[in-house]
């Protein structure tokens, strides 16, 4: 029995291309994104939780932990669409049907698409931007311009 996306992933409130990681999945995320060659960047300043976040193709992964003065409860979440495609390619679940918005790319073209962005200035500035998103208005606003340069991006390679 093939076990589908939704087990691991769910949509959230803050942007179109976010979604929060399930429970009992945030530790297989959080290890697979420990294995990618890109940019991670840990943030952590005084009253409010510690964010770690990592680069990948159209956004990235962060995972909130601790305490102190946020709109967002800590967790795990996976900010971009392509970067949910792979995850779901890499983690052998079913996906969904394309989202609204979403460029789908087959799972080889993402897979060379994230090799070729690696550890480049641009990946290094996304791990930052993901890191300061300690509270909702931050993630929002960091998923919406994420999302919108590769939809950009997307529209002027046709």
């Amino acid at each position: 029995m093939t076990v589908g996306w939704s087990s691991a992933f769910r949509r959230s409130s803050l942007g179109a291309a976010v979604f929060d990681v399930a429970t009992e999945y945030r530790y297989t995320v959080l290890s697979w994104a420990s294995m990618q060659d890109v940019p991670t960047v840990r943030q952590h300043a005084l009253h409010v939780p510690a964010v770690e976040a990592w680069a990948v193709l159209d956004g990235g992964v962060t995972s909130m932990e601790g305490y102190g003065a946020t709109t967002l409860p800590c967790g795990v979440r996976v900010v971009g669409f392509q970067v949910l495609r792979l995850l779901i390619a890499d983690l052998d679940l079913a996906g969904p049907a394309p989202f609204d918005g979403e460029i789908v790319l087959d799972p080889e073209e993402l897979r060379s698409a994230h090799r070729a962005i690696g550890r480049s200035a641009e990946a290094v500035e996304q791990a930052e931007l993901l890191a300061s998103c300690h509270d909702a208005v931050l993630l929002r606003w960091v998923a919406a311009t994420l999302t919108n340069g590769q939809a950009a991006a997307a529209r002027s390679a046709r």
